[in-house]
């Protein structure tokens, strides 16, 4: 579902021009280099003010879980516009994921879920659990599936609390600057980072050896669209470089509010693929009743909630 998406923004127009969220990054010509001190102070500056931006002036510890309920669309190969109410919880050690799932059209419900090596689908019409990791030759796609879901909600832990991830990047540097207009028609002037950092989302390629011991882990490269007037993050961009089954991804953000936790998290993420103009995914966040949107980070998980219900199991 995630696969072939944009290429990651690490160079920028010298006279930028704005764009919208509905269109993918433009495929700039590099800027012109700035003194390395400067370049890495200011892309120091702009990450601080973004997760100051995210959090007040309090520091952050790493989050341990994540809570959301969102409205998701999705585009297949062939155009059509595939939309679902989910809800999902995640435990970031030892590694779980719940996606509680029912789509518009049909109406049909499921519960999709890993933990810690073993994955199992619950259909809620039928009362089936299939177990995925007894049979992985079996079910290889939907495991596969679950391997892309997996690597989006990592992400998006990281990007909604930059304390977490800022002391894992190296080889910081603004290199330039571009503009976004926003869904509302306000355009936005963006400061670019590009950054390192060990890769904690993807692991290795299928079929490649393990790394042995000692060997630093590979690295991702980085790009971030920070607004250089109040710091909000606007996009992030990905690329595993020891990944190469894997395309590019960029992560587009939006509607940005207040959860019920004091953070500020974006109310809408657009995700897209490379040679195409349109979003590939959506998941616009759901509001609660009293305003607050409704991604939570660290909210306390019930570790039966993993467990799949007593139900015939195939």
């Amino acid at each position: 579902m995630l696969r072939c998406l944009v290429p990651l923004l690490l160079a920028l127009l010298p006279a930028p021009t704005a764009r919208t969220q509905d269109a993918p990054p433009s495929n700039p010509e590099p800027a012109a280099a700035a003194p390395a001190s400067t370049s890495a102070e200011d892309g120091r500056a702009a990450l601080a003010a973004a997760a100051r931006r995210q959090r007040g002036e309090t520091p952050r510890a790493a989050p341990a879980s994540l809570h959301g309920r969102f409205h998701v669309s999705a585009r297949t190969d062939d155009g059509s516009l595939i939309q679902a109410e989910v809800e999902r919880w995640y435990v970031r050690s030892p590694e779980r994921l719940l996606t509680r799932r029912e789509e518009a059209l049909t109406g049909s419900a499921s519960t999709v879920c890993w933990d810690a090596g073993r994955a199992w689908l619950h259909d809620e019409r039928g009362g089936a659990v299939t177990v995925y990791t007894d049979r992985p030759e079996v079910f290889e796609t939907d495991l596969e599936l679950l391997d892309e879901q997996l690597r989006l909600t990592r992400l998006l832990l990281d990007a909604i609390v930059l304390d977490a991830l800022v002391p894992r990047l190296t080889d910081v540097r603004a290199v330039g600057r571009d503009r976004q207009v926003d869904p509302d028609g306000v355009a936005h002037e963006l400061v670019m980072v590009a950054a390192s950092a060990p890769d904690e989302a993807f692991g290795p390629a299928p079929g490649a050896p393990p790394p042995l011991p000692g060997d630093p882990p590979p690295l991702l490269q980085l790009g971030f669209g920070i607004d250089a007037a109040d710091g909000t993050l606007w996009s992030l961009a990905v690329r595993a470089p020891h990944r190469p089954d894997l395309a590019p991804l960029e992560l587009v953000f939006a509607f940005h509010g207040a959860s019920r936790d004091g953070l500020v998290v974006p109310g809408n993420i657009k995700i897209y693929r490379a040679g195409d103009d349109r979003w590939l995914l959506q998941l616009a966040v759901h509001e609660e009743v009293d305003g607050h949107l409704a991604l939570l980070i660290d909210a306390p998980l019930d570790g039966s909630l993993f467990a799949p219900p007593a139900a015939e199991t195939r």
